[in-house]
């Protein structure tokens, strides 16, 4: 149960005697983490703080400080290790942002794309590479996968024929697909000690469809934890496939048979009021 007057609600599993960090579950919008038990059990041998935002409304930084508030007031361990999934990127991000000292590592679960972080922040955290020698993961599902079995049976109706309006719907999610990987990759760049792990035949629960995925993230993360007695090397932010990564959700897409560039948000509208 919530405490009176919070929005927010706390729960510990697991081992409260195991020596490694804390780790804080951040689920995403619309969702809490009931969904994540099967994560939960797969982590069991670790110390789990089960936090749920019960104001699907709730502003981030508000939320925040009463997670730090209850941390303060614990006798939980001040290191920890952040597991988010889709919005509840935004809420780690922020947590990352108070308490850089208390973050041991991360494992970010089909974030990226969501909105809610100053882009100052966020453009700063990358600059920084916050996390610096910290271990990190970040995993991408492919949120697409519906739309393109959608797009595969109306071509398969369609005995193979590439109509103009399949044409459009073909290139639109090659754009999105393309936009969704770069938002994915350049979150890479929080620290020099950093894995991508693609998921293409899952979609964008992640947790509840591949809590094993997950569980081998958190794994390696809690093999490759920065000890202070590390001398991590100072280098720049290496580029990825080939070029830096930039920042922003709100980065335009150009596809043929638009009128106009489009933001990501608009694509998904638009393929969504296709007819397949």
């Amino acid at each position: 149960m919530p405490q009176p007057g919070k929005k927010t609600r706390f729960r510990t599993r697991g081992d409260p005697n195991s020596a490694f960090p804390l780790i804080i579950f951040f689920h995403g919008s619309g969702d809490s983490c009931a969904s994540w038990e099967l994560l939960a059990d797969l982590l069991n041998a670790y110390q789990l703080l089960i936090w749920d935002r019960l104001d699907p409304n709730i502003k981030p930084e508000y939320a925040i400080s009463e997670l730090l508030e209850y941390l303060d007031g614990s006798d939980l361990p001040s290191e920890c290790v952040l597991i988010a999934h889709s919005y509840g990127g935004t809420f780690a991000r922020l947590f990352l942002e108070a308490r850089p000292h208390q973050v041991a590592g991360m494992v970010l679960v089909e974030t990226g794309q969501e909105t809610g972080i100053d882009p100052e922040i966020e453009q700063r955290q990358y600059q920084d590479q916050i996390l610096e020698n910290k271990p990190l993961v970040v995993i991408r599902g492919n949120t697409l996968k519906w739309k393109q079995m959608q797009y595969e049976r109306a071509l398969a109706a369609e005995q193979n024929m590439v109509t103009p309006t399949l044409l459009i719907q073909k290139q639109m999610l090659d754009a999105m697909d393309e936009e969704d990987e770069r938002l994915k990759k350049v979150q890479l760049h929080l620290s020099r000690n950093n894995r991508y792990v693609h998921l293409p035949d899952c979609g964008h629960g992640v947790i509840q469809a591949r809590p094993d995925a997950v569980r081998e993230a958190v794994s390696w993360v809690m093999e490759h934890l920065y000890m202070p007695e590390d001398e991590p090397p100072e280098e720049p932010v290496q580029a990825i496939d080939g070029k830096q990564e930039e920042n922003g959700t709100n980065k335009s897409v150009l596809v043929k048979g638009l009128p106009q560039e489009a933001t990501l948000d608009a694509l998904w509208k638009y393929i969504g009021g296709v007819t397949v």
